[in-house]
């Protein structure tokens, strides 16, 4: 990795967690209206408007792919992810269900070990111990009452990081704009059966979370995929912690839900141990 790849790698991921940030508040200001289903679809339905355009004008060949089966289970993973996180969102403070989704590389450790018989090394098993630790931390069970949405966040990231080991393997064969194109499409149909029985139509006050759920759900998978093309998984992981100050900020700002003290120690454990686990799988791999 060159330290031109190294920058445009970052500055993808920069904007990645910038994007990413966005989405929780988009999902708090439509929620109040809207059931979770429903932004789901709506989160992807008007991204792929976007990308017909964009093929519309570009041509349709992109949209070609011969790993159809991959982007189906990728997207079902998703799918399901996304509507745990959004129905997550809607009902427990913001910063402490994203400082909860950074449990999300830990989680592709253990299905690593499920379904591909990894047997990590002991600092690998000492990640994970401290990432648990770091959410016990933040939920602080016992001590406060247990919430489900809670549990929602960290089903959720279980499902995305299976989205990211599948994301992984497509791009060595397709480009993030056909991995996105089907992103959007699948989730849509998907959403859309489950959406009508509980269907409400939106007001004028629900463009805005609309359009910015639209524009930054649609380019924030797509920069992070960029990142991925040009560096390393561990050279850009350190970014994505910047969606923690941004989301708590905008939280306290918009909706007035300031940030506990233990979420923020619990978070940096849980992103530390992330980080440690990801620049192990980097130096696991050099190795062989």
């Amino acid at each position: 990795m060159t330290s031109r790849d190294f920058v445009l790698g970052a500055a993808w991921a920069v904007a990645a967690a910038a994007l990413h940030a966005l989405v929780p508040v988009s999902v708090r200001l439509l929620s109040e209206h809207m059931p979770p289903i429903e932004i789901v679809f709506f989160r992807n339905a008007l991204g792929l408007m976007f990308f017909v355009a964009f093929f519309a004008w570009r041509g349709f060949g992109a949209m070609s792919t011969a790993k159809i089966g991959l982007h189906l289970q990728r997207n079902l993973c998703n799918f399901v992810g996304m509507w745990l996180w959004f129905a997550a969102i809607a009902a427990m403070p913001i910063a402490k269900a994203i400082a909860l989704h950074f449990t999300e590389p830990l989680m592709a450790t253990v299905l690593a070990i499920l379904f591909l018989g990894e047997r990590p090394a002991l600092r690998r098993w000492l990640a994970i111990g401290a990432g648990f630790v770091g959410v016990l931390i933040i939920l602080r069970p016992g001590i406060i009452a247990f919430q489900w949405p809670a549990l929602m966040v960290l089903g959720s990231a279980f499902l995305y990081a299976g989205t990211v080991i599948y994301t992984r393997i497509l791009g060595r064969t397709d480009s993030p704009t056909t991995t996105t194109f089907y992103y959007q499409l699948m989730l849509a149909a998907f959403a859309l059966p489950f959406a009508l029985p509980v269907w409400v139509w939106p007001v004028w006050d629900d463009v805005p979370g609309l359009a910015l759920l639209a524009v930054a759900g649609t380019a924030a998978p797509y920069c992070i995929i960029r990142a991925f093309k040009h560096a390393e998984a561990s050279a850009i992981a350190p970014f994505n912690f910047l969606r923690l100050p941004i989301t708590a900020g905008l939280a306290f700002l918009l909706f007035g839900e300031p940030t506990e003290i233990w979420t923020w120690v619990g978070a940096g454990l849980i992103f530390s141990a992330a980080y440690l686990m990801t620049r192990a799988e980097r130096r696991a791999g050099r190795g062989h």
